[in-house]
């Protein structure tokens, strides 16, 4: 009798761990969405990652909420610690942008100077985990990668100006873009965001024509487009959105306490009035935060104004550049109905492609198994292959062979 009760407990527990950790999913090439053109095809042909399974840890990489929390909380497993150097650039409004720069450890395969320029996810910096390791792997596949430190998320660096950064606002990336192709003029750039970064950087392309101009192409990486169509499902618990509004909420309350002088000080009060702090720190969702802080400093009068001026959706329509966007199917932050902006987007573009891959959670995309994954992820992986694979057909066409 007391065999058979374990047995059952045992069959149980088997048939929990199979649902909760999906291991009965299998798994399979990326879902490719583009317009049909020469481009298109030897771009895939160039990329034989978007024709390969991904294949993630198989005892828990097949949640997506494990990624996401494995990429929240770990970063990466065994995460390099590249050197790079440390700009800064003042803004019209005395905030001081940093940015890092680290150069190519390698020559790139195919010759050339390239420069990834990277706007990290919310709250991000050149020394978030996730971050540390693309650069790693980039400057070994012989490009120069500067990466945007947000506006308060170093809590080491001091503001000069009673702000941080927003989630649409373009002005600290423009400026890094200028320096880098200051010093840099040779250089052809490659725009490339995750998350929240990815959102800025297809609304910099998008809101000025010109912007487009100094960039090769643009890489977006598991970002939501429209962020008054993300707050209904961040507000649902079927995915857990609830829970994610909330970490996102801490994070940047603990950005706020931490410059809370500079933040709230005299000058603050001077420039946009007086804040109730106690109502923005006893915050525990994004909206909630947003109202009471985020839409008031930036000088909308409601909350919906805002979110559409962050959003790249109402911008994106004027890239013309090569895009490359990036989403999973199983990602508990952007759900996949606002998928139908970029799917919309590659069907009138020749140049362009949407790529969405079954399993990697928000930022995930970790490999190897069954249980440790790789360092290196496929989102490392595939942003390097995609821009090598774009670098070849562009001097194709410039010599006329394409």
């Amino acid at each position: 009798m007391e065999f058979l009760i374990l047995l059952v407990l045992c069959i149980i527990i088997v048939c929990l761990a199979v649902r909760l950790l999906h291991l009965a999913s299998t798994t399979s090439s990326p879902v490719l969405y583009f317009k049909d053109s020469r481009f298109t095809r030897r771009l895939i042909n160039a990329c034989p990652l978007l024709l390969e399974p991904y294949v993630p840890p198989f005892i828990w990489g097949k949640n997506g909420h494990i990624q996401t929390f494995v990429y929240g909380k770990l970063g990466r497993i065994n995460s390099p610690f590249p050197r790079g150097r440390r700009q800064s650039v003042i803004m019209k409004d005395g905030a001081t942008l940093t940015f890092d720069v680290f150069e190519p450890l390698n020559e790139h395969p195919l010759g050339g100077d390239f420069t990834m320029v990277v706007c990290p996810g919310i709250a991000n910096s050149s020394q978030s985990v996730y971050i540390r390791t693309f650069v790693d792997y980039a400057q070994r596949s012989g490009y120069r990668v500067i990466v945007m430190n947000h506006l308060g998320a170093l809590l080491g660096v001091k503001l000069t100006a009673p702000r941080i950064y927003t989630y649409g606002g373009t002005d600290e990336y423009h400026a890094m873009v200028m320096w880098t192709s200051s010093m840099h003029p040779s250089s052809q750039l490659i725009a490339v965001g995750f998350s929240m970064g990815a959102n800025i950087i297809v609304k910099y392309l998008g809101e000025n024509p010109e912007h487009q101009e100094r960039f090769i192409c643009g890489i977006s990486a598991c970002q939501g487009y429209d962020v008054i169509r993300i707050l209904p499902y961040l507000k649902t618990w079927k995915h857990l959105g609830p829970v994610y509004s909330f970490g996102m909420t801490v994070q940047q309350k603990k950005i706020l306490r931490g410059h809370m002088d500079t933040l709230f000080g005299g000058s603050c009060v001077k420039a946009y009035g007086k804040f109730d702090t106690e109502e923005i720190l006893s915050s525990t969702s994004l909206d909630c935060l947003d109202e009471s802080y985020s839409r008031r400093r930036a000088g909308f009068s409601s909350l919906e104004e805002y979110y559409r001026w962050c959003s790249c959706s109402h911008y994106m329509n004027r890239i013309t550049l090569p895009m490359f966007f990036l989403n999973t199917a199983d990602d508990p932050l952007i759900t996949t109905d606002l998928h139908d902006i970029p799917r919309e987007f590659v069907s009138q573009r020749s140049n362009s492609m949407f790529v969405v891959t079954k399993h990697g959670g928000h930022l995930g995309f970790f490999e190897g198994g069954p249980l440790i994954p790789h360092p290196v992820t496929w989102l490392d992986k595939i942003v390097v292959q995609y821009s090598s694979a774009v670098i070849a057909i562009v001097r194709q066409q410039q010599a006329g062979s394409f």
